[in-house]
């Protein structure tokens, strides 16, 4: 047994690195590295509730997502552009993702997700400083409902709902509770709001655990804000948390994924190519790559409950390879076969690549 454990150790180890090496192509020098009823009533998404914005959220939310074109346009052919615009400031983007959460629970959703960029995924940003904007975004979100008093916002763990506590004033008009020691919340509450749960894969059985305690008793709904949901959608030999080294996990994962319904999804892939998969309730997922000025192109559309899985969009992402440069045929024309110039979505540099070798560099390569 101990020997037969041994090798099914390797070889999950063994695809686990497999599967990595397969998708993911070496970057840019240096700048390009890889990233019903019982529900209280809502406002109308042509007049949700205006809040003036904290002062944080304009310091600590650094990404601005804001979907353009005709409201309700969810279809598009692929090969078109979509806008999505990516800017430092505070705010915009809320009122969409606030439609698209109202839309999925007046649908009667009971378990909604929710993967809101609340810092810039172009640069790297410390745990304390992803928990701190996502948890000053969440204050912005939940003032979409009339009652707050019907809500509970749960952390992790009991400090960090002391932190948010303090950070929102120590004025709150909704309940804090946590998902390591949860406190049983009133009748009146019927929304329960899951903030990051994503340090410890526990954090993801205790949710399921209040769940099935808590939130489906009062046939209330539970928003899942920032989960990282991708990492239990599969549980394969080369999933995030395999079946066979998570077992508790993977009967959560049977159990709980199926009734999750993505409400807002935006996951930027740094690429190269920079791409994002993007969905709004209820439309399609999408598979983006991004051209320039905040333009992105379709290049994968399908109506489905479950996203599609990550390797399958960094398979379409690498086979559309990076965004064509306009670039004079004689310099095309000089650099050696298998070389392309492609440009950099961060510094607006322009780099070349081998699609055939993985390798990339700032100057032209030699003939």
């Amino acid at each position: 047994f101990a020997a037969m454990h041994t090798m099914l150790v390797a070889t999950a180890m063994a695809a686990l690195i497999s599967t990595a090496s397969s998708f993911l192509l070496p970057p840019p020098p240096s700048t390009l590295t890889s990233t019903s009823s019982s529900f209280s009533p809502l406002v109308p998404s042509s007049s949700l509730r205006q809040f003036p914005l904290s002062p944080n959220l304009a310091s600590d939310c650094r990404m601005r997502i804001s979907g353009r074109g005709s409201p309700g346009r969810w279809s598009m052919a692929v090969g078109e552009m979509k806008e999505l615009e990516f800017a430092f400031s505070s705010g915009s983007g809320l009122d969409t993702v606030q439609r698209c959460l109202q839309a999925a629970i007046r649908d009667g959703k009971k378990v909604l997700e929710l993967e809101v960029p609340t810092t810039d995924r172009f640069k790297d940003a410390a745990l304390n400083q992803i928990y701190q904007a996502n948890t000053l975004y969440a204050r912005e979100l939940v003032r979409m409902f009339l009652q707050p008093s019907e809500l509970c916002m749960v952390f992790p763990d009991p400090s960090e709902a002391r932190i948010a506590f303090e950070e929102y004033g120590s004025q709150v008009p909704f309940s804090l509770s946590s998902l390591s020691k949860p406190k049983q919340q009133e009748d009146r509450v019927n929304k329960y709001l899951v903030m990051h749960p994503v340090f410890d894969v526990r954090e993801y059985i205790q949710m399921d655990e209040l769940y099935m305690s808590e939130v489906a008793p009062k046939d209330a709904a539970m928003i899942i804000f920032n989960g990282d949901l991708f990492k239990m959608r599969s549980g394969g030999i080369g999933g995030y948390y395999p079946d066979f080294f998570f077992p508790k996990l993977a009967q959560v994962r049977r159990r709980f994924m199926p009734m999750v319904e993505t409400a807002y999804y935006l996951r930027v892939f740094r690429g190269p190519p920079v791409g994002a998969l993007y969905r709004e309730y209820p439309g399609p997922w999408q598979i983006l790559r991004a051209v320039n000025g905040g333009r992105f192109e379709v290049l994968w559309e399908q109506q489905q409950q479950e996203p599609p899985k990550q390797e399958f969009v960094l398979r379409v992402l690498q086979s559309a390879g990076p965004p064509p440069v306009m670039t004079k045929p004689s310099e095309e024309e000089n650099l050696p076969e298998g070389w392309k110039s492609a440009v950099d979505q961060e510094t607006g540099k322009v780099y070349y690549y081998n699609a055939n070798t993985g390798e990339s560099t700032w100057e032209p390569p030699a003939v």
